[in-house]
């Protein structure tokens, strides 16, 4: 359950998300276009998922959001946590052709972004987490497309990529203290966020690596343990 006061303040500070949303996806969308048999089946970041995996994921999501503006989640049946229902609903696809998802994926994330911007953005959507406000669940999303974006290599023109991580980096501040994490963030100078723990383990930790920490895809391998429990610890947005 995350506090609506919480998201009330996350919503005044960084506004809606929808923006970053459409973007991102309209990114996947033209990505996706000239996408041949070689493109859908290359491996990503994610472990065991090629590209028409991921994006299996990302229509699974949508219906998963469908639901919600529905206030329907009961009819997606119940699972254990939120990897049990990524899994499943990936295996699910995995008989699809690539044509087949991808249209998938584009109809119903139409849909779900269509009807998040044309709702009042402090508005509450009943998901499996509690009431959550549009404006700052289209942030959630926004932040899942562009990890997925990056773990699939979709390219960023040069001149978004700057406020592409500003974003990034608000949101992902954000998302640690929403989840009541037990660090004190301190932003630095040139983008940095110093990270302290309560046990006393303190590093900095550039934009990009603490977008990638908050996300689950900063590496810990020669870390030290301290560093590594840090790391570890930050993952908000698994």
């Amino acid at each position: 359950m995350y506090e609506i006061e919480i998201q009330r303040q996350g919503l005044a500070k960084l506004g809606s998300g929808i923006d970053a949303l459409d973007q991102e996806r309209q990114r996947l969308a033209d990505w996706l276009i000239s996408a041949d048999d070689e493109r859908w089946s290359a491996p990503t970041r994610c472990e065991l998922w090629d590209v028409h995996d991921v994006v299996a994921h990302l229509a699974s999501g949508e219906l998963y959001n469908q639901a919600c503006l529905r206030n329907a989640i009961g009819e997606l049946g119940a699972w254990v946590d939120d990897e049990e229902y990524n899994t499943v609903h990936v295996m699910r696809r995995r008989h699809l052709n690539h044509e087949e998802i991808h249209r998938e994926w584009l109809t119903r994330s139409d849909e779900v972004h269509r009807l998040w911007r044309s709702m009042p953005q402090d508005a509450a959507l009943a998901t499996s987490y509690g009431d959550y406000l549009v404006g700052m669940q289209c942030w959630h999303i926004a932040s899942e497309y562009a990890t997925h974006n990056d773990d699939m290599g979709v390219p960023v023109p040069t001149e978004q990529q700057l406020a592409r991580m500003k974003w990034r980096l608000n949101f992902s501040r954000f998302a640690v203290i929403e989840r009541g994490i037990d660090v004190r963030l301190t932003p630095a100078d040139h983008g940095y966020t110093r990270v302290l723990s309560e046990r006393g383990e303190d590093m900095s930790l550039s934009a990009e690596d603490f977008v990638a920490a908050v996300s689950a895809r900063l590496p810990v391998a020669g870390m030290s343990p301290n560093q590594e429990y840090l790391v570890r610890l930050l993952r908000a947005l698994l």
